[in-house]
C-alpha cells in the first residue's frame, strides 16, 4: 500500500484541527500560570496532568455529542462513539508532546529548567503559528493573508505568555 505524499490539503485535514489548536493554548496558558520557581518538576506535573484531564473530558464529550446525530429508533453505539472521539481528540495529545518533551530535558540539568521553561511556551508559539499557516495554505491564497494567519493563530500563545506577567 502506498502513502500519498503529503501536501497542504493533507495537512491541513489530519493536523489543523480544534483539538490541536485548544490543546497548544491550553498547554500555554498552564505552563504559563505554574508557578516555575516550586521547579521544573512541578510545571511539568502539572502540564501532564492537565493534558490528560482536558483530553478525556473531550473524549467524553465527544463521545456524547455523537448520540445527537441519530434517531430516536437507532441503537446507543457507544464504541463507534468513542472510536470517533478517541481520533477527533488525539490534538490534545499531540499538543503536549513537543512543550512536555522540552520540560523533560529542563528535568535533566543543573539551572536548565528556566530555559526548558520558556523554550517549552515558544514551541507552543511556534506550533500555533505553524497550523495558521498551513490552515490558510490553500491555492491562491496570498503569502501575506497566510502570514496573518500564523501571526493571529500564533498570537493566542503569546496571550498566554502575557497571562504569566499579570498573573505574577
Amino acid at each position: 500500500m502506498t502513502r500519498e505524499p503529503l501536501s497542504t490539503a493533507s495537512l491541513r485535514h489530519d493536523f489543523v484541527t480544534p483539538q490541536l489548536v485548544s490543546g497548544t493554548v491550553l498547554v500555554n496558558v498552564v505552563i504559563a500560570v505554574a508557578d516555575e520557581s516550586s521547579g521544573i518538576l512541578d510545571v511539568f506535573a502539572i502540564t501532564i496532568l492537565s493534558v490528560l484531564v482536558f483530553w478525556s473530558t473531550d473524549v467524553y464529550v465527544q463521545t456524547v455529542s455523537d448520540q445527537r446525530r441519530h434517531t430516536d429508533e437507532e441503537p446507543v453505539r457507544i464504541g463507534a462513539s468513542l472510536r470517533i472521539a478517541l481520533h477527533k481528540s488525539r490534538g490534545f495529545l499531540l499538543a503536549g508532546i513537543p512543550p512536555v518533551a522540552f520540560l523533560v530535558v529542563g528535568l535533566f540539568g543543573q539551572n536548565r529548567g528556566a530555559i526548558a521553561y520558556w523554550v517549552a511556551l515558544w514551541v507552543g508559539v511556534v506550533i500555533l503559528g505553524v497550523v495558521g499557516w498551513i490552515a490558510f495554505g490553500r491555492r491562491g491564497t496570498r503569502w501575506y493573508w497566510r502570514l496573518a494567519g500564523a501571526c493571529s493563530t500564533a498570537a493566542f500563545g503569546i496571550l498566554a505568555m502575557l497571562l504569566k506577567i499579570v498573573v505574577q
